[in-house]
């Protein structure tokens, strides 16, 4: 009778943890797009601060930023110099934010990796405190939820049979 127990208890923990990893993976592609639109209207603030430099090094420059910058570095004007520093950082900004844009080009697997376990932790932050849970059932959802479940299952399944295996060997004595 406990073993019967025993064994329903299994499946119910098993139903469980598929359920769960169904649900988590059915919001991956809706978390993505919201870490995405983060990162997009975070590279277009910094596209806009460069906008007045970006029309002066055109006017100045031949549209050389990197001139510009060195133009306000080599100002005897220690308040011009240090707006050269500002730049710098605003042109560093936009090129890293370019960069973590080119890395969501890639790939459903690459953008889900990256997202997850590479992207810049204040992006981060920001796109899970503005996620909204929601269960969009589309196939791209409908797909990762099953990915994540079925390995996530795979994994419990390997750690109740691992976990198992002291209990089994007594048995067969």
């Amino acid at each position: 009778m406990i073993k019967g127990l025993l064994h329903t208890c299994h499946g119910y923990i098993r139903l469980l943890a598929f359920m769960a990893a169904l649900l988590a993976g059915v919001q991956l592609p809706a978390f993505i797009n919201q870490y995405e639109n983060t990162l997009l209207s975070h590279l277009s603030e910094a596209q806009q601060s460069l906008g007045p430099f970006i029309e002066d090094a055109r006017l100045h420059t031949d549209g050389s930023i990197e001139q510009l910058i060195a133009r306000y570095r080599q100002n005897a004007d220690a308040a011009i110099r240090a707006g050269g520093t500002s730049l710098q950082t605003l042109v560093d900004r936009r090129d890293y934010l370019h960069g973590l844009q080119a890395k969501l080009q890639q790939s459903q697997w690459h953008r889900i990796w990256y997202a997850l376990f590479a992207a810049d932790p204040r992006l981060f932050a920001e796109a899970r405190a503005q996620y909204d849970y929601q269960v969009v059932l589309n196939a791209q959802a409908i797909g990762w939820g099953l990915v994540v479940a079925i390995s996530v299952m795979v994994l419990v399944d390997i750690l109740i049979g691992v976990c198992a295996l002291p209990f089994r060997s007594r048995q067969h004595r």
